[in-house]
């Protein structure tokens, strides 16, 4: 902006003064690429300290050129005579400026996205795609200089990307920060409740607990043995709702399918053998509705294989095949004949989440030869 704003009076030292603030700030986005990422003690502070350099080295590029202006090569000249064509000649100084700012732009691309790709982070991913549109329109400045402001070049194109491309990456870094800062709050608050039901209901339960012990000849076995059960089933449910708060709002796949394979095997009593691919971890593939369906489809298995398999053994097996995830439940009980009769409204409810969710199931028994679920995301 500074040529516009000094006025064509001055168009030499408006000139100068521009190359002079693009080189640096090209210096500045360059480096940044390459500073260690650690956290400021004083975040304020250095707003204030970067704030005063940025306005100090524009006051710099402005009064280096007017103090200097006399003595400064002219940028654009007008050259005629016999043996040359009448026309505008740039100083090579404006293209080795360009050149070097293209250069820069480039180590500031490669900077960033090797830190996107070291640190994960997409802000650093959206200024390496902008440092290489402002390379494009360096390059295309010190082939085609842009002599007149008034003109639109293809650098001006490229340079507009770089800005356009930096926004809409300042944006995006500002919305996942809001979102983060409401997950920490949600993960906060869900912790203290979780506190809360377990300095209080679960002491109060494991209190009457262990002074129901002291009724027994007061009062009849089967009145002591009702309220034991019943406190036994609130301590359960106290402990079910505050892991329920206190655990993450969407698990890993394989920790949420772990812990619900694990709650089914106990409650059935079945003796559970799993088998997790640990790559899965990641949820790599599938959306939250696939995680929570092959869940509920794992748990209605194990139901079954505890109500009508006549086995207490059962295999869980989870993998990853490319881009499909496999779920398998094997249990060596009776068996049945799958061609039989109509399934059963177990059998149809997993069928339907699968394919609520783009999936599909599969069910192989035969009878004396146990029986195997698989469902396929």
């Amino acid at each position: 902006m500074l040529p516009m704003l000094m006025g064509p009076a001055t168009a030499n030292t408006a000139v100068w003064a521009a190359m002079i603030g693009r080189l640096v700030g090209s210096l500045l986005f360059a480096v940044a690429a390459f500073v260690p990422r650690a956290g400021l003690l004083h975040p304020r502070r250095a707003e204030r300290l970067a704030a005063a350099g940025v306005l100090g080295v524009l006051a710099l590029a402005i009064a280096i050129p007017q103090t200097f202006g006399a003595g400064l090569p002219q940028v654009i000249t007008m050259s005629a005579g016999a043996h040359s064509h009448p026309g505008l000649h740039v100083n090579a100084a404006l293209v080795v400026v360009q050149i070097a700012a293209a250069v820069l732009s480039v180590t500031a691309a490669a900077g960033y996205l090797r830190r996107s790709e070291q640190l994960g982070d997409e802000f650093s991913s959206w200024l390496a795609i902008a440092a290489i549109f402002a390379a494009a329109a360096h390059v295309n400045y010190a082939i085609y200089p842009s002599v007149y402001p008034p003109q639109l070049s293809l650098g001006d194109i490229f340079m507009f990307c770089f800005y356009v491309v930096l926004l809409i990456g300042s944006m995006r870094e500002i919305l996942s920060y809001w979102q983060m800062l409401v997950s920490v709050s949600v993960a906060e608050e869900r912790q203290r409740i979780a506190c809360d039901l377990h300095d209080g209901l679960s002491q109060e339960l494991a209190y009457l607990t262990r002074n129901l012990s002291g009724l027994q000849g007061v009062t009849d076995e089967t009145t002591l043995r009702q309220l034991r059960g019943s406190v036994d089933r609130a301590r359960l449910a106290s402990r079910q709702a505050i892991h329920r708060v206190a655990a993450p709002a969407r698990p890993e796949v394989a920790d949420a399918l772990a812990e619900a394979a694990a709650g089914v095997a106990e409650r059935l009593g079945l003796d559970l053998d799993l088998d997790l691919d640990l790559d899965l971890a990641s949820g790599v593939g599938l959306a939250p509705a696939q995680a929570d369906a092959l869940v509920q489809i794992a748990c209605e298995a194990l139901t079954n294989v505890a109500r009508h398999s006549g086995s207490r053994q059962a295999h869980l097996v989870l993998r990853r095949d490319g881009g499909r995830v496999h779920l398998l439940v094997r249990d060596p009980g009776r068996g049945f004949d799958t061609a039989a009769g109509r399934p059963g409204f177990g059998l149809r409810s997993m069928q339907a989440r699968a394919r609520a969710v783009g999936g599909e199931l599969r069910v192989t028994s035969a009878p004396g030869a146990g029986s195997l679920v698989e469902a396929t995301l």
